[in-house]
């Protein structure tokens, strides 16, 4: 559902299909959170974001004209591999926006996994009414997987 938009505290917010000249912008957005909120990733580069979204659909979240936050969706499992949020634009609905866009992308329902010790994550995606189907204990960082089923 690209070229969406919601009115999010009297502001539109836009959701479009990311295009090349987006991926500097959207590397900082993923470095900046990763630097600040996963400290279990150890050096984290620019570079990153290139390759965590390969063969993935990325839909960016627009205000006005500043990109502030994006979602990148494995359609043939239908994984929900990141949601980012750009700094200083958190708790305004925008997560939300990207997860909805997400779940409407899905052909089967939504999945995540949030890493154990990200415990804001793991509050936004239950509040979102995502449900824990599995602990990964023995992974490095230990992560648990979300799945939506309210629909099924």
């Amino acid at each position: 559902m690209s070229n969406q938009t919601t009115i999010l505290q009297n502001k539109f917010l836009k959701l479009r299909a990311m295009q090349p000249n987006d991926s500097d912008e959207l590397s900082r957005i993923y470095l900046d959170d990763r630097v600040n909120y996963f400290p279990w990733v150890k050096q984290p580069k620019l570079t990153d974001f290139g390759l965590a979204i390969l063969g993935e659909k990325v839909e960016i979240a627009m205000l006005d004209t500043e990109i502030v936050g994006f979602a990148s969706l494995s359609e043939w499992d239908s994984f929900l591999h990141l949601l980012f949020i750009k700094e200083g634009k958190h708790n305004q609905g925008i997560g939300a926006v990207l997860l909805n866009w997400a779940r409407e992308t899905a052909q089967q329902p939504l999945e995540l996994k949030v890493v154990t010790d990200n415990k804001n994550a793991q509050r936004f995606y239950e509040r979102e009414g995502f449900s824990i189907v599995a602990h990964s204990n023995l992974s490095k960082p230990r992560n648990v997987t979300y799945r939506d089923d309210r629909n099924s």
